[in-house]
């Protein structure tokens, strides 16, 4: 078997499983592997399987991303095998499913490679460059897809250019009748003189006839401001809030000043106030009384609560240890399996192997017989 020359070792290799994994497949796992920093992803890998000396040679050419797949285990659901499956039928349909890696953000120094349905981790691999078109295709698609441009539907662009319509054909008589004509505004500042006329003729009265009836007069002539502010042409728009309130003020200031302007010219007939009473003084207030503030009392101590005394540990007594039991190897076994079915794990196959002297896991014959600890 010839093996690829221009590699790159990445780690230290297994004894006896070499892995080889083609550049393009490299850059796609590094591509993943930048956005597997929250969220863990996993890829499914495709490739070439070989075996020659006692010695397991896998060559990876592809590898997709697969959802089903999110932690690490030794025995795949039946889900996780089908999604494989359908990545594999469609993009790499000359190779078969050799294992998978789970990404989360850190360097790759090794893969689980799936073996008889068991999955094992296996440590450092080499990287090769050889042409590899499956797995370009297979990212070029990929890359496709995800720059796709969004499709909208000649039926919802019409919704909603009918509706931008429908807006401004309410916007825009709107508009129209906001805007006031000259005329109307000419009318208002000729209501609005015809207003003040009327205040000063009322302020001039009031001031010859006496100051009896002043305030009255003045309250008639600011209920009349309102309302003739408040009044509407036929051809007017209604005059906001803000515009009234602004013609108000300045009628009151004219009226005012009328009325000092008449007061000062009648000063002997202006009314004086009574005196205003004085205020008292620091000393005839009465002192103010203090009472003390009852000191707050000291909360007793707790005490202290006696420590609980440890109680003693029991002794631990040293488990019987079991002897060997003899085993006589049967067609389809390995060791692998045998420790599965015997101990539930794989842990133990080097313990296997030491008592039996046996330098291959896999170099086991029909018929044999070894000791099982």
């Amino acid at each position: 078997m010839e093996l690829p020359k221009n590699i790159t070792q990445i780690g230290e290799s297994d004894r006896y499983c070499k892995v080889y994994v083609e550049d393009y497949v490299i850059s796609y796992i590094k591509q993943l592997n930048q956005h597997a920093g929250d969220k863990e992803l996993a890829v499914a890998l495709y490739g070439v399987r070989k075996e020659e000396a006692g010695i397991t040679y896998l060559f990876f050419y592809g590898a997709g991303k697969v959802n089903f797949l999110q932690r690490e285990c030794r025995h795949l659901s039946q889900a996780q095998l089908q999604e494989i499956e359908k990545i594999r039928k469609r993009y790499f349909a000359e190779y078969a499913f050799l294992g998978y890696r789970l990404l989360n953000g850190e360097m790759v120094e090794g893969f689980h490679v799936c073996e008889q349905g068991v999955c094992r981790y296996i440590t450092g691999y080499a990287q090769f460059y050889e042409k590899n078109d499956s797995m370009l295709a297979f990212m070029l698609e990929e890359r496709r897809e995800e720059v796709k441009p969004e499709e909208v539907s000649r039926e919802k662009y019409e919704a909603v250019k009918r509706r931008q319509e429908e807006r401004k054909a309410q916007v825009i008589p709107y508009q129209r009748a906001k805007k006031r004509t000259p005329e109307a505004g000419l009318r208002s500042m000729k209501l609005a003189a015809a207003g003040v006329f009327v205040v000063l003729c009322a302020a001039g009265l009031a001031t010859l006839s006496g100051g009896e009836k002043m305030n009255d007069l003045q309250v008639a002539a600011r209920q009349m401001i309102e309302k003739m502010s408040e009044q509407q042409l036929p051809d007017a728009v209604p005059v906001t809030a803000d515009a009234a309130n602004v013609g108000t003020i300045i009628a009151e200031d004219k009226l005012t000043a009328a009325i000092q302007k008449e007061n000062a010219a009648a000063e002997s007939d202006a009314v004086t106030l009574p005196e205003e009473t004085a205020e008292p003084t620091k000393e005839e207030l009465p002192e103010a009384t203090y009472e003390p503030t009852p000191e707050p009392t000291p909360e007793p101590t707790p005490e202290p609560t006696p420590e609980p005394t440890p109680e003693p540990t029991p002794e631990i007594t040293a488990e019987p240890t079991t002897e060997p039991v003899s085993y006589t190897i049967r067609g389809g076994d390995t060791l692998i399996g045998i420790c599965l079915q015997r101990y539930g794990s794989d842990v133990r196959v080097s313990e296997i192997c030491a008592l039996n002297e046996i330098a291959d896991p896999d170099d086991i014959k029909v018929g044999q017989k070894i000791l099982l600890p």
